[in-house]
């Protein structure tokens, strides 16, 4: 495992195949939000150096990045902030018919939820950052991730379908009025052209997305975990 400290805010944990499997963990074990990948996280920064300003610094928020030969792991601290804005009261309940206890348990949480969008948008900022330089590189790898697009469900329907190569695991998400399908391909053992050629052929049913796994993640709505493409091939088309 390798530690990087991206700003003073932010740091990247990058994590080989070969520390996933030692630990019991897949990469499909991070597409579906469970206690056991949380308690992951946590024992991996128990075991790392952190920086000074990162001790003791009290909630944290993460985004995981599936990458070709590993998982990148964005952590940022998610602290309450020590100014108030009037602002910050503008979403709350009428506090004047608040008991003391009630009014510092909401503005506790209203400030709770600023922060953490706050952390989302340096984590969300970071992850861009990594991937121009992600993209920038040049690596044979084990593992492939795609997002695809569909403008229908019944395109996806018809994609899955047509699907008649191994996926690793896959996921269907919607946001806004468009569906979107991740894949994750092993291409371990394959020839370097595999995956173009696996590419192609999904792009012959959709279309390339303009929306990331994360910005799905953060916005759009999980309608199908791990197995979708496989799901959705159950499903009967009249």
């Amino acid at each position: 495992m390798e530690m990087k400290q991206i700003s003073e805010t932010t740091l990247k944990i990058t994590i080989s195949m070969e520390d996933l499997e030692e630990r019991g963990m897949e990469l499909k074990d991070f597409l579906i939000p469970q206690e056991k990948t949380e308690e992951f996280f946590y024992s991996v920064m128990d075991e790392l150096e952190l920086p000074d300003n990162f001790k003791n610094s009290g909630m944290l928020s993460f985004r995981v990045t599936p990458r070709k030969d590993r998982l990148d792991v964005f952590v940022t601290k998610s602290e309450l902030e020590n100014d108030l804005n009037l602002e910050d009261f503008a979403d709350m309940d009428d506090i004047a018919n608040m008991s003391p206890e009630d009014f510092f348990k909401t503005l506790e949480q209203t400030m709770r939820d600023k922060s953490d969008s706050i952390a989302q948008d340096r984590l969300e900022e970071a992850e861009k950052a990594e991937t121009i330089l992600e993209e920038e590189e040049e690596s044979f790898s084990d593992y492939v991730h795609y997002v695809l697009a569909f403008d229908r469900l019944e395109d996806a329907l018809t994609f899955s379908k047509a699907v008649d190569f191994d996926i690793e695991a896959s996921e269907l998400y919607k946001w806004s009025d468009r569906y979107y399908m991740t894949i994750l391909l092993n291409v371990q053992d394959k020839p370097n052209f595999h995956a173009n050629v696996m590419y192609a052929r999904m792009l012959e049913f959709a279309k390339e997305s303009d929306k990331t796994r994360a910005y799905l993640q953060e916005h759009g709505v999980q309608l199908l975990y791990t197995d979708a493409a496989e799901q959705l091939k159950l499903v009967k088309v009249d």
